[in-house]
Parts: structure tokens; C-alpha cells; sequence
């Protein structure tokens, strides 16, 4: 009996597999991504978010590719080589997305630079999956380069964004993107049932022409309608208090690791969970404040907010996501606590393309080009406590201070309050909903 090889999809409904497909997806470090979310946290309030992992993600950019194969007649040899890309393309994906990946590049680790979608980096990055420290999962060698035998430079070379059909894997709106928006917006709640047409729409309608991206009029309003989806969902996946606050709490953690040699350039292998764990089993002694961390996490007993601000001063993110300015900020700040017990802790985020995104076009049949919406360049900055334990004017004062630290030691300006992207409410009402 032929067993058939088919999985179902959310937004796509069957998909077909040829052998090829089907072994690419099994191998395990694609299995792997079954335990990676999509997220670069845990949600506790966006729910939807939560549990949506990359090989599902995965599956939906093989099936993109499978369409704009058929849709552009390609050679069978050359869409081998797509469809491996596609499948392939998020295999170095670190636990909890890419959240591991944003630390390890604001902290030199092992005198390397993580390059996420270069699959020839890991050579000397210690990223890759041919060091011995990061070859396997679940007892199983990675063997995507001897599986792919002779392809896998020019796979590698596709994920990279290089060559004639890179830019559909690693571009400004590619495969990945486009379906990584509608699916994870599907999943939380903000599309309406016509956008799961979107990522189909696109991939039959996009071409690329000498690292151009080319789309047929009357494919603009998908990518238009793209774009507000995907301004809504990262409203709610960077502006929520607790999205902010899990986030810095895992960077907290993970700087900390850092800092006692618990953490290297090889542990981007593990799963979420199995980072976790290993980080609660190594925070004693000296970094039991890691384990403190990971546990309040998983328990949703998250740090509460105090202060919540935008600025366009993304200039400042280099400096201020250091490991060394934050907690001299913390420092600062623990002095306005007059020694209660109560832990500061700063975070801040880079929006630079994230909840908006313009994309730059040229039209298939008037070989116009344009720019379709914006892109967004803004400078996060969240203030958080362990302890409920302050009153309304304690907590006045520390966001006072905390202004002021920004302002006046580090030069940032046009502070606004992030209003909560749950609802219409006035700016800083989000504080008032703890």
C-alpha cells in the first residue's frame, strides 16, 4: 500500500508532497521547528500567538514555493532548489524565534556574529549545523548538506537572498514573510476570513527580474491589505505590556547566562523548551537569578510595567540594548527604590520595519516603479518592576526618573507614552489596565 504524503494546512488546506518535499521535511533539523515558536515569546495575553510553531510556518513557505514554481513554468532542477530553500530557510532559528539571535548579536559571544540566514556562516560562527556542538536533534545527526549532496551551496546561496530567485526567499516581500504575517495574524485573530488568499494571491502575481520584485497591477491591493495586517499584528506583538515584558525578562535571563559562560554561540540548537530547562537547571549559585527568571516566565508572573515609550530615536538602540547601559540604567533607578526589595528592569526594543514595512515594486506591464506604504523606524523603551509593592506616586517617580536618565544621559528625545494596542484608550492608559 502507497502511503500518501500530504499534510493539512490552516490557511492552504492539503498540501501535496513529492518524495523530495517529504524527506526535506523530515529531516531533523527541520523536525526540530516543531518545538520553535514562531514568537519570540511565550504570550500571555496575545494567546493566539503563542503556540504556532516555525515547521508549520515552514510548511506554508514550501507550499508558496510549490505555486510560484507552477505559476512561472521553472525547471524541475531549479525548483529543487527553491523548494529545498524554502524548507530550509529557518532551520538556524534559535529558541523563542529569533529572540536568542537579537542577544547573542547586542553581546559578542565566542568572538562570532550570528548570521541567521547564511547557511555557509556557521563555518566559523559555531552557528551552523556542521559543528560538532549543534549536529544533532533528538539523538538524529543533521544531514541536510549530505542529503542535498551537490545543491547545497546553491541552496545555501538562495536562503542568503543571492542569485536569480533569492530575493523570494530573503527579500524586502518574500515567500517567508508573506506567509510568516498572514498565518501568525490568522492565528491571533486580526484578519478577516478573505486575507488567507493573500500569500496565494502574491506568489502567483510576484516575480523577481535581476533582484527586482515585480508585480502585476493588480496584485497591489494584496500587498497594500498585507501591510495593514501586518501593522496590527506587530502593534500587538511589540506594544502589549506583557509581549514587553516576557521579552525583557528572557533577555534578562539570557545576558545573564551570558555573563557566567552558560551560554554560547551552539546553543541556538536547542528547542524553547529545552532552553528553558537548561537555563533553570544552570541558574545556581552565583546565577540563581537566571533560574528566577525562567521560572517567573513560565508561571506568566511577569515583571509590571511602569513606563512604555516611543521614540524615533533608533539611533540610540546600539548603545542602550548593551548590556553594560542597561544595568547601569537599573542601577540609577534602584536608588529611587530606596532599597525596598523591588527590581528595576529596562528593555528596549528596535522597530525598524517591523510594524510597517514599504515595499519597493516595479509593475509587470508598465514597468513603473513605485514604493507601496511605509516603513516604520521607531525606538521602544520599557521600564518594569518585580513587585506590585508601589504606590501611584512611587511609581510616578521612577518613570519620572527614568525620562530623565533617557533624556539627559543619553540624549533621547520626543518620549511619547505607547498606547495599548488592544484598544482605543488615550496614551499611558495601557499602565492603568494593572
Amino acid at each position: 500500500m502507497i502511503k500518501a504524503k500530504r499534510t493539512w494546512d490552516p490557511l492552504y488546506g492539503r498540501i501535496e508532497l513529492t518524495d523530495f518535499e517529504f524527506d526535506l521535511i523530515s529531516l531533523p533539523e527541520v523536525q526540530r521547528l516543531r518545538y520553535v515558536r514562531m514568537c519570540n515569546i511565550n504570550s500571555l495575553l496575545v494567546a493566539g500567538a503563542s503556540e504556532i510553531s516555525r515547521f508549520e510556518h515552514t510548511l506554508g513557505v514550501m507550499h508558496l514555493a510549490q505555486q510560484w514554481i507552477k505559476a512561472h513554468g521553472l525547471p524541475e532542477s531549479e525548483g529543487k532548489d527553491l523548494v529545498a530553500a524554502a524548507v530550509l530557510h529557518d532551520i538556524q532559528t534559535g529558541p523563542f524565534g529569533h529572540w536568542m539571535q537579537y542577544v547573542l548579536e547586542d553581546n559578542t559571544v565566542e568572538e562570532a556574529t550570528f548570521i541567521h540566514g547564511d547557511l555557509s556562516h556557521g563555518w566559523r560562527s559555531a552557528y551552523h549545523q556542521n559543528t560538532l556542538a549543534s549536529s544533532s536533534f533528538s539523538g538524529k545527526p543533521f544531514r541536510g548538506p549530505a542529503f542535498l549532496s551537490g545543491r547545497w551551496e546553491t541552496v545555501a546561496s538562495l536562503i542568503r537572498g543571492e542569485g536569480k530567485h533569492g530575493p523570494l526567499i530573503a527579500g524586502t516581500m518574500d515567500l517567508d514573510n508573506i506567509d510568516n504575517v498572514v498565518r501568525l495574524a490568522y492565528h491571533v485573530g486580526v484578519t478577516e476570513e478573505a486575507d488567507r488568499s493573500i500569500p496565494l494571491t502574491l506568489a502567483h502575481r510576484m516575480s523577481i527580474d535581476r533582484g527586482e520584485l515585480v508585480l502585476q497591477a493588480n496584485a497591489t491591493p494584496a500587498v497594500v491589505r498585507w501591510q495593514e495586517i501586518r501593522s496590527r499584528l506587530y502593534d500587538l506583538l511589540l506594544h502589549d505590556w506583557a509581549e514587553f515584558s516576557a521579552k525583557a525578562m528572557l533577555t534578562k535571563a539570557i545576558e545573564v547566562a551570558i555573563s557566567y559562560d552558560l551560554v554560547g554561540a551552539d546553543s541556538w540548537v536547542m528547542t524553547d523548551s529545552g532552553f528553558l530547562d537548561f537555563l533553570e537547571q544552570k541558574g545556581v549559585g552565583e546565577a540563581q537569578e537566571v533560574r528566577e527568571y525562567v521560572r517567573r516566565l513560565r508561571r506568566g508572573d511577569l515583571y509590571e510595567p511602569v513606563a512604555l515609550y516611543e521614540s524615533p530615536a533608533v539611533e540610540k538602540y546600539v548603545s542602550l540594548s548593551s548590556t553594560e547601559v542597561k544595568l547601569s540604567i537599573e542601577s540609577g533607578l534602584s536608588l529611587a527604590l530606596k532599597g525596598r526589595g523591588i527590581k528595576p528592569l529596562v528593555h528596549f526594543i528596535l522597530d525598524k520595519g517591523k510594524t510597517r514595512r514599504g515595499i519597493k515594486v516595479r509593475l509587470a506591464e508598465t514597468g513603473e516603479r513605485l514604493t507601496i506604504g511605509e516603513t516604520s523606524s521607531r525606538l521602544l523603551a520599557g521600564l518594569f518592576v518585580s513587585s506590585s509593592r508601589l504606590s501611584d506616586s512611587d511609581r510616578q517617580a521612577l518613570d519620572y526618573e527614568f525620562r530623565s536618565i533617557l533624556i539627559n544621559e543619553h540624549v533621547v528625545f520626543d518620549i511619547v507614552p505607547i498606547p495599548d494596542p488592544m484598544g482605543a484608550l488615550p496614551p499611558g492608559a495601557q499602565l492603568s489596565l494593572i
